[in-house]
């Protein structure tokens, strides 16, 4: 695993340890924990909104952001309206 990678997994088990969680999850709370994960990881999105501007590709950006693509994925699947609006009006 590269360090980024690293610094995601052990996220997402803190994640999982802070809910408690001692056996497999289903795919529901996986998936929460995915999003609890990219939220803890990139909380400012004003740093997002940069990186997205300023790097040619999602994959870039992740890296920026020192996140994997998928973290950064889920990270903008999950924006709330409020938080989709600020972001738009950071790249315009």
């Amino acid at each position: 695993m590269s360090q980024r990678e690293r610094r995601v997994a052990l996220t997402h088990e803190l994640v999982h340890h802070h809910q408690r969680h001692t056996a497999h999850q289903p795919p529901a709370v996986e998936r929460r924990v995915e999003i609890a994960t990219a939220r803890l990881l990139l909380p400012d999105l004003d740093a997002v909104a940069v990186a997205l501007a300023a790097c040619p590709s999602m994959d870039a950006a992740a890296e920026e952001l020192w996140v994997t693509r998928r973290t950064l994925a889920d990270r903008l699947g999950a924006l709330t309206e409020a938080e989709r609006a600020h972001i738009v009006a950071k790249l315009a």
